[in-house]
């Protein structure tokens, strides 16, 4: 064998060491990418309406929603117009409803856009609460805001920028007093 032989010899042998290994190698399975797994809802459901009592058997309190979704890995349920009314442990109901809502796996509810916080007994001093953003803690009835908070009754109007409230005592904290009228009956 000649130079050129060896030469070609060599080079092939150099080559088959290289690539004998890509060639033995096992092929492994395509990996399902769970990257944005969290993103997609457990389930979904349209025209939701939900009914939740206490311990007790009373009814705590409704849920209605035009859609909702359930994020289990990120722990809470995004809602398209949510409607809740809460039932304070005397009874009294509270109804709320806004454009958007996300609730916590914490029984922690934010709501944002077009936000009313209704009383719906008659005889009430605070007739209704209306804001951009609100929390509400489910469990011990209160809220809370650092937006800009309209509360009216009967006989005025108060305007606060921020509020913590407590549903069931009525009693509420402005954050920052912006503007009271009083409205005097004849």
């Amino acid at each position: 064998m000649n130079r050129i032989g060896y030469s070609i010899a060599f080079i092939f042998t150099v080559v088959l060491i290289l690539y004998l290994p890509i060639l033995f190698e096992k092929e492994e399975a395509p990996s399902v990418s769970t990257d944005g797994a969290e993103l997609i809802p457990n389930y979904s459901a349209i025209n939701l309406s939900s009914k939740l009592y206490d311990k007790s058997g009373k009814l705590s309190h409704r849920v209605a929603a035009t859609r909702m979704e359930h994020f289990d890995q990120l722990g809470f349920a995004v809602f398209d117009n949510p409607v809740y009314t809460l039932y304070l442990d005397n009874g009294e109901p509270w109804q709320i409803t806004a454009d958007e809502g996300v609730l916590y796996n914490n029984n922690r509810i934010q709501l944002e856009k077009n936000v009313k916080i209704l009383n719906l007994r008659t005889d009430e001093y605070v007739k209704e609460i209306t804001t951009e953003y609100i929390e509400i803690n489910l469990q011990d009835k209160t809220l809370s805001s650092d937006q800009l908070v309209n509360i009216s009754g009967v006989d005025y109007t108060v305007k606060s920028i921020g509020l913590f409230g407590d549903l069931a005592t009525q009693q509420y904290e402005l954050k920052e007093h912006v503007q009271t009228q009083f409205y005097p009956r004849p």
